[in-house]
């Protein structure tokens, strides 16, 4: 059974320079960590449409 995280980070769209806030919840074990919550979070940003979307500052709780 998988731990339940929360997260939060800051998302900046690389073309325009833009910033925006992401957040929610993911489930993971203890290996769970900021790196593969980064790319969790990228991964999801790919499917905004005309976006180039990379997340800073990941908070995990």
């Amino acid at each position: 059974m998988g731990k339940k995280f929360s997260f939060k980070a800051t998302v900046r769209d690389v073309r325009t320079g833009e910033t925006g806030t992401a957040q929610g919840k993911v489930e993971g074990d203890d290996t769970y960590t900021q790196a593969r919550a980064r790319t969790d979070i990228e991964a999801w940003a790919n499917t905004v449409p005309g976006r180039n979307l990379t997340a800073t500052d990941i908070q995990l709780s």
